[in-house]
């Protein structure tokens, strides 16, 4: 790992800590927890990739990520769908 994609990686995530403290003074009604988990699933992507070596990983233990995080994700809207809109 370079020190300059450790570097972009870190700008990376200051920029998505800045949109998530951003996004709660905004008022989007509905639309401010989907906003708040496309920022965290954008975090969870870099860390993914810059610190933990998900790109040179064997392909069976990427399958088991994509895999479990396709479950998370299902979970998330069940869970989404379940919530009244107030």
């Amino acid at each position: 790992m370079t020190l300059s994609r450790l570097i972009l990686a870190y700008i990376g995530l200051l920029v998505l800590l800045a949109l998530t403290v951003a996004s709660s003074f905004v008022d989007l009604s509905g639309f401010n927890t989907l906003t708040n988990l496309a920022i965290a699933a954008a975090k969870t992507a870099i860390i993914a990739l810059a610190f933990m070596g998900f790109a040179r990983m064997d392909i069976l233990v990427r399958l088991s990520v994509v895999a479990g995080a396709l479950w998370l994700l299902i979970l998330f809207v069940l869970t989404l769908i379940d919530q009244p809109m107030a």
